[in-house]
């Protein structure tokens, strides 16, 4: 490649790295991205550039320095210089224009900077701007955000125990919502199993069959929680972890045993884990809504677990019980306590049910 054509090739290069670099930091400023693909690389090249253009003119911006410095001199006249011949290249007028877009671009990078994480250390906030639509840029074009996985989760071979049908309280509705507080002593006696099956119903039952629609709301009714119980004192019930088959309101028994001591250490102590009846344990199979949502996959999902813990609230509340949401907890030991990998599916939410004093 001769001088010429290199000349114009790196003139090319500092036209689309520049371009790029502005039209990124525009889009990410305007539309909040965290980042933007390939943005801080694209003005890397072009700062480069810059410095190879002109080390391949310095001969040139060199003797109009000397030329300009000549003629800001008073009384000393420039000598006579014999007149140029027109060569292919970088002229004062181009070397003006070259420098003029330099300090354009550079302006136009202090007026739109490249938006700054609010709290470096916080990965919460990082993941809320990431997760607006868009926050991903393009590179999360360029993901795999796999299929659409089956919409329940069986335990085959399983014992199953069939509920009884549901039968909500007659309250008011408005009276439960301002009856509801969050209740962490329990008195002892066994919860009668018509309670749990109306609780589990109020969490996650089917409501309309004919559309699998569930008592609470889900992003694309894609319904990516699912309820787990650990029973202490249910009558009709040994003590041990259970799986919610909402399909047929059933309960299938995935460990037996004495849980209690186990979700209090899960649960940092709290007592309330094992003097409650029963303990719900909200998951999340995370792949259900990333495959359609994308980014903002697990913010519906939170969404989601909230709305099941509210109706688990009025529906104890409804019922005479009390209840408590927990969200401090250790997740790896009760995503073992579940058997589940923390990966495609983890704990989220507990909630403690119990009999309390009227």
């Amino acid at each position: 490649m001769g001088r010429r054509h290199l000349e114009y090739a790196v003139i090319a290069g500092m036209l689309l790295s520049g371009t790029y670099a502005l039209v990124s930091g525009m889009l990410a400023h305007l539309f909040g991205f965290p980042q933007f693909f390939l943005h801080r690389w694209a003005g890397y090249v072009c700062a480069a550039l810059v410095v190879l253009h002109l080390a391949l003119h310095r001969k040139r911006i060199w003797g109009y320095l000397l030329a300009f410095r000549q003629h800001s001199r008073p009384g000393i006249s420039p000598p006579a210089a014999p007149v140029p011949q027109p060569r292919p290249g970088l002229d004062r007028r181009g070397f003006l224009i070259g420098a003029l877009a330099g300090l354009g671009g550079f302006l136009l990078g202090r007026v739109f900077p490249a938006p700054q994480t609010p709290t470096e250390g916080d990965m919460g906030l990082q993941y809320h701007r990431w997760s607006m639509p868009g926050g991903s840029g393009l590179a999360g074009l360029r993901l795999d955000w796999g299929l659409r996985p089956p919409a329940t989760k069986p335990y085959p071979g399983a014992p199953r125990i069939v509920l009884p049908s549901p039968h909500p309280p007659g309250a008011d509705l408005w009276g439960i919502i301002a009856a509801r507080r969050s209740r962490r002593e329990y008195l002892s006696g066994p919860l009668p199993l018509e309670d749990l099956s109306a609780l589990l119903y109020a969490a996650q039952g089917v409501t309309e069959p004919r559309w699998g629609f569930r008592a609470a709301p889900s992003a694309g009714a894609l319904y990516p929680i699912e309820t787990y119980v650990a029973v202490h004192d249910v009558a009709g019930l040994d003590p041990g972890l259970y799986h919610y088959a909402v399909a047929d309101h059933a309960l299938e028994r995935v460990r037996a045993g004495d849980l209690r001591a186990a979700l209090v250490a899960a649960g940092v102590g709290q007592e309330m884990l094992g003097t409650a009846q029963v303990c719900f344990i909200l998951t999340a199979i995370f792949q259900r809504t990333r495959w359609r949502y994308r980014e903002r996959a697990y913010r519906y999902i939170l969404l989601e677990a909230g709305h099941i813990g509210q109706n688990i609230y009025l529906a104890a509340t409804g019922l005479g019980l009390g209840a408590c949401a927990v969200g401090a907890f250790l997740d790896d030991r009760v995503n073992d306590l579940l058997g589940v990998d923390s990966s495609e599916e983890a704990a989220l939410y507990l909630l403690t049910v119990g009999r309390v004093a009227a």
